[in-house]
């Protein structure tokens, strides 16, 4: 590895800023405050939890994907879901 560069690591996380409506966000801030978390890792949670389940992913492509060549198929591998 050269001096200059940097060792990626395995558990970076991503930024994602979603602008919610004034009911999501007190939505998301009592569900927070009600599971001791704070609206981040909430947030994190549920994206988690949709970007794994696959009848969440079927849901949001039934609805909103109009291209089939980008349709993504979830599959369970070794308990995790793949695409």
């Amino acid at each position: 590895m050269d001096m200059g560069e940097r060792k990626v690591r395995s558990d970076k996380k991503e930024r994602v800023g979603p602008s919610l409506d004034q009911d999501t966000h007190n939505k998301l801030r009592k569900l927070a405050i009600s599971c001791e978390m704070t609206k981040t890792q909430l947030s994190a949670d549920i994206i988690k939890l949709a970007l794994n389940h696959p009848d969440i992913i079927k849901w949001y492509q039934d609805k909103y994907n109009q291209e089939d060549q980008y349709r993504v198929v979830p599959i369970k591998h070794e308990g995790k879901i793949h695409y």
